[in-house]
């Protein structure tokens, strides 16, 4: 597509604010997408206005488009830049230019320059642009562009959708109030957003080939009913090219949105190719062999207790954590297998085992932190720690019991080559073990906004490029040599963001409280149908609705078994009290996992897993549709669409805890081809749906 350009060189000087008629024309500058008009009028205020109906408008003044901080190294001081009235327009046939390059400071002009456009791309409107600084002297250390207030879209019934975790959507924009996500994190899981009323939305998001550190803002404004938004960006660089902000009203739901996004990313990204025993997988058994403060749960021998609970449960994949010699959350980075336990040769027996009863094993490593009790930390902590601004380390503390002493860990910064080696020695490790899959803890939720490092031990240029630019490069890195070796060697992190979704197979941390009045698993699981989200569940039993939540939105499902009430709960089914974790500081959620048997527990459990697995055509291989070109409508009933081929699975769920409920559904274009429950493979498709309970309705072509 042929782009128009708004070029905006700006300029500071003595002169003001210069109407466009001065410089021998009247004329609007405009720009048009097929949705929208682009104006900036001869008073310097930016309008965009949606053309039908003009439910959505944008009134901002040229005065506050932008931030500049500048610093000077050799005063170590800050200087803060916006436009306000120092600059004038020229216009010039199809480019409008803000005259002239100059930033002045005790009226001493600075070799100093930036540029920054408007264009029309992709159908949207594209702000981006250029800073420049011509000496040493002079570095720009951060940008806010484009700032953009008196957002407003004419009905009452606006919503937000934001790209929290797997996502959140915010009913009351008064509510909502002033919010930001930083990206790539897991608080900015994706770099977009969108506000929509029920026939129309406003979609803003950077469309950034190298995923750079950025931070999103969002203010409502209860007086006048309008949004401020604005992009931050790090860059404490002599040099910056502002990645394209895409502004693009249009019509529909925030289908559309998601859509243009999605189209971006596979133009510029490839999602990874997922081993087909992870994708067929129903989660994990997260097990803790030994606890931060040496208490042992299960020696390597001890791996047929550990497949006994796995098969009456139903998975497929048990995870090895606290496998090392200091337990979990405890002497990171050194994994070494614990002697007590076994030593390394019994933990190869032990992951062998598991194989030959059919189970697949990942084992545990922290991709953040590390032990500042280890020889590790006092040798070789300088070259791979991150450092704040002050030189300071930033540190963790992890207490798993009351009447321990809190663990002090120091955060590690991808950018060191060291910390880079030592995960990928960890990987290899940990495949020489029998291992077929490698869990990094923390990782992909860290984000390059917070943790900048400014360290000069390591290999970035930028405080920000640690848990960007190098983070990814590790993550990479580590699965090209595994699956040199194994093809079907996987890699789970905790934790998303879209930036990481090349490099690994599993995602876990998906949402899990069903209680979250914002939750919105839609977003993500719509944009990326394709990526595999593990919920966390801290608890040693899988709790029905839980259950059912997950398996309405397609995630995995997890079960973690910590303490020795947990294993004793799993190995016996005798029921833990508060008592049982009195000496814990995060215990699971008792209430939660005892209201039914250890038995009961275990049987649904086991079912639905087995009926997910024979619906794997959708709940394992099917791409979410959530509930576009679906009607489904029933008093507290909620159903969400999986489409493989010709046909398309409609899971429903009766949320009531206690009464069956009547319900409808229907697919244009489709007839009812079967209907499925856990444990009833053929049942009346309408029939009342009992309570808490979910019925596959699987629709054909017409």
């Amino acid at each position: 597509m042929k782009k128009t350009l708004l070029i905006l060189l700006i300029l500071y000087g003595n002169m003001g604010l210069t109407d466009l008629k001065l410089f021998g024309s009247s004329e609007k500058l405009e720009l048009k997408t097929t949705e929208a008009t682009l104006v900036v009028d001869q008073k310097g205020i930016l309008k965009i206005i949606q053309n039908k109906g003009q439910g959505i408008q944008i009134n901002t003044s040229l005065d506050d488009l932008w931030k500049i901080v500048l610093i000077n190294n050799l005063k170590n001081k800050e200087y803060e830049f916006t436009p306000e009235k120092n600059f004038s327009i020229n216009k010039s046939r199809d480019v409008i230019r803000l005259s002239v390059n100059s930033f002045t400071v005790e009226n001493k002009v600075l070799p100093v320059n930036a540029e920054f456009t408007i264009s029309v791309k992709d159908d949207a409107f594209c702000f981006s642009g250029s800073l420049k600084s011509e000496s040493d002297e002079w570095i720009f250390k951060e940008l806010i562009y484009p700032d953009i207030s008196g957002i407003k879209i004419n009905d009452k019934n606006v919503k937000i959708y934001w790209p929290h975790d797997f996502g959140q959507c915010f009913n009351d924009p008064g509510a909502f109030g002033n919010r930001s996500f930083e990206y790539p994190s897991v608080e900015g899981t994706m770099s977009w957003f969108s506000l929509n009323s029920p026939e129309e939305g406003l979609y803003l998001g950077s469309h950034d080939p190298l995923q750079g550190a950025k931070k999103f803002n969002l203010t409502y404004n209860d007086a006048d009913r309008s949004f401020n938004t604005g992009v931050f960006f790090p860059v404490y660089s002599s040099e910056f090219l502002v990645p394209d902000i895409m502004i693009k009203p249009y019509s529909g739901r925030w289908y559309s949105a998601s859509k243009f996004y999605r189209g971006w990313y596979d133009r510029n990204f490839k999602i990874a190719s997922v081993a087909h025993w992870a994708n067929d997988c129903e989660g994990y058994m997260l097990t803790i062999l030994k606890q931060q403060n040496g208490e042992v749960m299960y020696n390597y021998k001890d791996v047929d207790k550990l497949c006994d609970i796995a098969e009456k449960l139903n998975f497929r994949l048990i995870g090895f954590w606290g496998r090392g010699v200091g337990g979990h959350d405890h002497l990171y980075p050194n994994y070494m297998p614990d002697n007590l336990s076994g030593g390394r040769e019994e933990m190869k027996k032990a992951i062998a085992r598991a194989h030959e009863r059919g189970f697949k094993v990942i084992v545990y490593t922290n991709g953040k932190i590390m032990d500042t009790s280890t020889d590790y930390y006092l040798y070789n902590g300088i070259e791979t720690i991150l450092l704040t601004e002050s030189g300071q380390p930033k540190l963790e503390l992890w207490k798993k019991h009351e009447n321990s002493t809190p663990y002090i860990f120091a955060t590690a910064c991808p950018g060191s080559a060291l910390w880079r080696k030592t995960l990928l020695d960890l990987a290899i490790d940990a495949q020489s073990l029998g291992a077929d899959a490698f869990y990094i803890d923390q990782l992909a939720q860290c984000s390059p906004v917070s943790l900048m490092c400014f360290s000069e031990h390591h290999d970035h240029k930028l405080p920000q490029e640690g848990y960007s630019k190098y983070r990814i490069m590790m993550m990479h890195d580590i699965r090209e040599k595994m699956k040199e070796n194994d093809p079907e060697f996987s890699i789970m992190t905790e934790g998303i963001n879209d930036a990481m979704l090349a490099d690994a197979d599993l995602f876990q941390g998906a949402p899990g409280n069903i209680n979250d009045p914002n939750g919105f698993p839609e977003l993500f699981r719509y944009t990326f149908p394709e990526v595999i989200g593990v919920t966390a569940n801290a608890d040693p039993g899988l709790e029905r609705s839980d259950a059912n939540h997950e398996a309405v939105y397609g995630l995995r499902h997890e079960i973690m078994s910590r303490y020795p009430a947990d294993a004793d709960y799993l190995q016996h089914g005798n029921i833990p009290t508060k008592e049982s974790y009195s000496n814990i500081t995060g215990p699971p959620d008792i209430k939660k996992f005892t209201e039914a048997s250890a038995e009961e527990v275990t049987a649904y459990t086991h079912d639905l897993f087995q009926f997910e697995n024979d619906n794997a055509d959708y709940f394992r291989s099917g791409k979410f549709i959530d509930e576009e070109g679906i009607k489904i409508s029933g008093n507290e009933i909620m159903g969400k669409g999986f489409i493989n081929g010709g046909k398309i699975g409609v899971v429903v769920w009766n949320k009531h805890l206690s009464e069956k409920r009547d319900f409808s559904v229907s697919v244009e274009g489709y007839r009812l081809a079967k209907a499925t429950e856990p444990g009833k493979p053929e049942i009346n498709a309408f029939s009342p749906l009992d309570a808490n309970s979910i019925r596959l309705l699987i629709f054909e072509r017409d």
